[in-house]
């Protein structure tokens, strides 16, 4: 199919027609709004078969709390609901999304299966070095829960078995207090999730540093750590993406994520860049249509970020884009 759309891209907004993935400028009248598709820079899928846990602390994704006994008591569960999760990401114009993966050699065989549009990074989590170096080898990369969980020096030994292979390395800091960072920042990883407590030198350190980082809004407002001056800091950080973190607190949709960031951190510009940047290389294009809730619009990109969701989607096309 044809679409006669606005383009838009943060540099502005072309009209044209949208053909798979070639796109041609030319005057039309627009009946669809078409972008770069989206980047789920931070998930944990398993956690689909834990939805909803009672508002509480950090604990409850610690080895002993509410995630980790949901995923025991409904493991025989856990392959379609990561599918049926993967799916509404993709239905709502994700090319890509890295996920830190439990469950050592059988959790990665569960995401693969679940994976039908194999649009996921698997960022495996292992419990010793002897189980890395076999990971390594099927997963995408290596992630771990934070410095401060494993040690620095098992992550330091991570590091280099996932340098080894070529793969990413990536982890958790900042999320809860700033004294995970340090380390953290030393490791130089591939993609350094939160950082919202960070503090303003730490942060600074990363993006002199080029490190990837990755913001989760409704996470970090469910846990009760936002930090508006971090957001601030990161906003024209040409590393800065977004995800949608723990399946149990939020929608792995971005544009759910989108919608609630905007209303924080008011910057239009910032979370649509956040989104469409495609850190490890799979692009694609999202097509929404221009009724029901982006009928009579006036700003694409505004509301692609504020109140574009599912049901305006007509089209998630994977690939390279073209224009012409």
């Amino acid at each position: 199919m044809i679409y006669p759309c606005e383009f838009v891209t943060a540099e502005g907004v072309r009209k044209g027609t949208l053909d798979g993935l070639i796109f041609e400028e030319r005057e039309v009248e627009p009946e669809f709004i078409a972008c770069p598709a989206f980047f789920n820079a931070h998930t944990h899928l398993g956690d689909s078969v834990a939805k909803d846990p009672p508002f509480a602390g950090i604990d409850i994704v610690m080895p002993e709390g509410y995630k980790f006994r949901m995923l025991e008591r409904y493991e025989r569960e856990g392959i379609d609901a990561m599918a049926n999760s993967i799916n509404l990401a993709y239905s709502s114009g994700c090319a890509a999304i890295a996920d830190f993966r439990e469950g050592g050699i059988e959790g990665l065989r569960m995401l693969r299966k679940a994976d039908k549009a194999e649009i996921c990074f698997a960022l495996a989590r292992p419990s010793s070095i002897e189980e890395a170096e076999q990971l390594v080898k099927i997963a995408d990369g290596i992630s771990i829960s934070s410095v401060r969980d494993v040690g620095f020096k098992f992550a330091e030994e991570l590091k280099e078995v996932a340098e080894k292979e070529g793969k990413i390395f990536a982890l958790h800091a900042g999320e809860v207090d700033s004294k995970d960072v340090d380390d953290a920042l030393v490791l130089q990883p591939d993609l350094l999730v939160h950082m919202n407590m960070a503090t303003a030198r730490q942060l600074k350190a990363a993006i002199d540093e080029e490190i990837p980082v990755v913001s989760c809004f409704r996470s970090n407002a469910f846990f009760n750590v936002l930090n508006l001056e971090n957001y601030r800091m990161l906003a024209d950080y040409e590393k800065w993406l977004v995800g949608t973190d723990n399946v149990m607190i939020a929608s792995p949709s971005i544009l759910d994520e989108l919608s609630f960031a905007s209303y924080i951190l008011k910057d239009d510009r910032a979370l649509f860049k956040t989104a469409t940047r495609q850190l490890f290389g799979r692009e694609g294009v999202v097509v929404f249509h221009r009724r029901l809730n982006l009928s009579n619009v006036k700003n694409p990109l505004a509301s692609i970020v504020r109140r574009a969701n599912i049901a305006d989607v007509e089209a998630v096309v994977l690939g390279k884009l073209i224009i012409e």
